[in-house]
């Protein structure tokens, strides 16, 4: 394995953990989650997108099992953050939509992880933040191109928040010459 590769795995891996530990866990403790988990927080961004939600479609945007999806709503439901109700059209499906508490919450972190994040971001230079965004761009440009299943596995499926613009919408169109269909 040549130099370069090997710097750019150790500093991608790095990024990944420092993600996950200052963007992701420690914006959790600070927004007082308690014990609500990444995976919840995701779940509560999609039913926040897609009012009313089904647990199946959240299965499918969030990519993770319909047993996963359940046992996921059944903790919010417990913890208050979600309401689950039958939909009137098919008493099969539920209706899923955040509590007061789950907005409250899920604000919460979004404010967190955007304090966080701008706080890394003001420390960079103007030139370095540009090249961070393009390095990224051109970094999730290429991961599609190597295996296309990664954008559908990627999507969020951000329903009325997709624009344009989105690395995500624009790779899918490059590759199946259409815009990802929200859910």
């Amino acid at each position: 394995m040549d130099l370069f590769l090997r710097d750019a795995e150790k500093l991608a891996l790095r990024f990944c953990a420092l993600v996950q530990e200052h963007l992701v866990e420690d914006a959790l403790s600070a927004a007082e989650a308690g014990d609500t988990t990444a995976t919840q927080v995701s779940a509560l961004r999609y039913i926040a997108r897609h009012v009313p939600a089904h647990v199946g479609e959240m299965s499918f945007g969030l990519a993770i099992s319909p047993p996963a999806a359940t046992k996921t709503v059944d903790r919010l439901v417990q913890k208050g953050l979600v309401d689950r109700r039958e939909d009137p059209e098919d008493r099969r499906q539920h209706l899923l939509t955040l509590t007061e508490t789950g907005e409250a919450l899920l604000s919460r972190v979004k404010d967190e992880q955007a304090l966080r994040l701008g706080e890394i971001l003001d420390r960079m230079t103007e030139g370095d933040r540009k090249a961070f965004v393009k390095g990224l761009r051109g970094f999730m440009t290429a991961a599609f191109m190597t295996e296309n299943a990664l954008v559908t596995r990627t999507c969020e499926r951000c329903g009325s928040d997709c624009f344009e613009s989105c690395i995500i919408n624009q790779a899918h169109l490059a590759l199946y010459h259409q815009a990802i269909q929200p859910v």
